[in-house]
């Protein structure tokens, strides 16, 4: 991607949707926000994982 304007848009973009699910799921199940936190790392640990998988590299 060649325009880093379009990089912003698209976290940003990204962010809002994260957000929102977060949001929605909380509204629908009663969830706490440690839960929530507590299942985004999880989600984060495992795309690493695959991302170390498929490139050998981490984001670390």
């Amino acid at each position: 991607m060649a325009n880093p304007d379009q990089k912003i848009i698209l976290i940003d973009n990204a962010f809002e949707e994260i957000k929102n699910i977060c949001l929605n799921l909380q509204q629908d199940t009663d969830v706490s926000n440690s839960e929530i936190k507590s299942l985004l790392k999880l989600i984060i640990n495992e795309w690493e994982e695959k991302e170390e998988q498929k490139t050998g590299f981490g984001f670390r």
